[in-house]
């Protein structure tokens, strides 16, 4: 008996710990899993043909693909709640950023293509996006996310800035001079319950 109770006090003041700690996110877990599903999109599927091309060290490049969205479930978090989940994937089946320049090996300018959200017309209420090449191209280094407007967010060890605000400056600073870039328009979505 003396041995239970040496054993089971314990035992029990860490069950105790870890429902007090647990309890506010399970909560939080049965809320959000609780609520309706979003509407479903009347579209779910879309294809949205780009074109970017280049010229870097004298050298006319083409990147051209078609990337592909797909409407992938409902999916749920805190911070958003639920929500409609997309898949999107290139065509060509290519990495989904297209590497332009490496620069001293620290840093690599790629064409990102854009999210599949936009392109289905899945934009929440208060969010606007308008795509432009200023946003298709990323630039990766190591530590933390810079946005255009100076914000900084730590990220898993990648850096995203597209900090260059038109090809000009784009060519001044990396010295890659953009000829043309055609992206396909998003599409008006409808959802319905």
């Amino acid at each position: 008996m003396k041995i239970l109770l040496i054993l089971g006090v314990p035992l029990l003041l860490v069950i105790a710990i870890v429902t007090y700690l647990a309890w506010p996110w399970l909560l939080i877990f049965i809320g959000i899993h609780s609520e309706p599903n979003p509407p479903r999109p009347e579209i779910t599927y879309g294809e949205f043909p780009f074109r970017l091309e280049y010229v870097i060290n004298g050298e006319r490049k083409v990147i051209q693909d078609t990337l592909i969205c797909e409407f992938d479930g409902f999916g749920a978090d805190e911070a958003n709640g639920k929500y409609r989940k997309w898949n999107d994937r290139l065509a060509s089946g290519n990495s989904f950023r297209q590497p332009l320049l490496e620069v001293n090996g620290k840093a690599e300018i790629s064409y990102y293509p854009g999210i599949a959200r936009y392109f289905m017309g899945d934009l929440g209420h208060n969010e606007e996006f308008q795509q432009t090449i200023a946003d298709s191209i990323v630039i990766e280094r190591g530590g933390r996310i810079i946005k255009k407007d100076g914000r900084v967010f730590e990220n898993d060890g990648r850096t995203v800035s597209t900090q260059f605000s038109n090809a000009s400056e784009f060519l001044d600073k990396y010295h890659i001079k953009l000829i043309s870039w055609d992206s396909t328009q998003p599409i008006k979505n409808t959802f319905s319950k």
